[in-house]
């Protein structure tokens, strides 16, 4: 536990907080102006806020845009921030986790409100569920590579053989992997479609195949080119388990979301083997 109040640690922490909360700063207003951009704003109302806001507040927009820049730069800081190492009992590291979802979850919906995004609280929820789609794909990732190190150390130490390895078509190690990926593939869009409104699926006919889904492949390639090194089998598994819900839930126009999993998975899996060789 000494590793949580490390001077160093601490420091590090800190740096990505304001890295993080800086980042946020200029992505938020930028996405502000694009919206204005597409749809428009009233001839009073500076392009980096949104009229509807204005209106619903009655703050002057310099008010507006202070909240808009403070809840942007806490956001981007509680991301940066994220939880602490994976040290200690389960219900400590479960209590860590739950207490930083929930502030980066309040301020994300501050950011929503204040940037308009959507106007209805429906289209606001979808936001908040796709922040804690990507929350929890990362946190099972940071999971994984938590138990590598520690296999790494027991390899290193003797305590267990180390094992060999399975080449570019392996399989058996990634079965974690496999199974994310079915669940992200086969059972979400499912889900998804329960909670889609029937006449305009926004949750599977946007974002899903063009957020979630390419998201999800490239940070699961990523994670297992780190671990494993090159493994093909990953990105072709990818996109093949796409192809069950095309027909159940699309139809054939749809087949474009073999290569919105498979082309971020192979990405992601080449450029995690880079780096794990590069460190070896």
């Amino acid at each position: 536990m000494k590793k949580l109040y490390d001077p160093e640690l601490t420091r590090q922490r800190l740096l990505w907080a304001l890295i993080g909360g800086l980042l946020a700063m200029v992505l938020v207003p930028l996405a502000v102006l694009l919206l204005n951009s597409a749809i428009g704003t009233g001839a009073d109302t500076p392009v980096i806020v949104r009229q509807s806001v204005l209106k619903g507040t009655g703050w002057p927009w310099q008010t507006l845009l202070a909240a808009e820049l403070a809840l942007a730069f806490a956001f981007g800081a509680s991301v940066g921030l994220t939880v602490p190492p994976m040290e200690g009992p389960g219900t400590a590291v479960a209590l860590r986790t739950a207490a930083h979802l929930l502030l980066s979850s309040i301020l994300w919906a501050g950011v929503c409100a204040v940037c308009g995004w959507p106007t209805v609280w429906s289209g606001r929820l979808a936001l908040l569920g796709l922040y804690w789609f990507a929350y929890a794909v990362v946190w099972l990732l940071r999971y994984l590579s938590w138990r590598a190190e520690l296999e790494r150390i027991r390899e290193g130490l003797g305590l267990v053989p180390k094992p060999a390895a399975g080449g570019i078509f392996q399989w058996r190690p990634l079965r974690v992997h496999l199974l994310l990926a079915a669940g992200a593939e086969l059972a979400l869009p499912l889900l998804l479609r329960l909670a889609d409104a029937p006449d305009l699926p926004v949750l599977t006919g946007i974002f899903y195949p063009f957020l979630m889904l390419p998201f999800f492949c490239l940070c699961t390639g990523w994670s297992a080119g780190r671990r494993f090194g090159v493994a093909l089998l990953y990105p072709a598994a990818c996109g093949l388990l796409t192809v069950p819900c095309v027909f159940l839930l699309y139809n054939p126009s749809a087949l474009f979301q073999v290569w919105m999993a498979t082309v971020p998975a192979l990405a992601g899996n080449l450029l995690g083997a880079l780096v794990k060789r590069r460190k070896e």
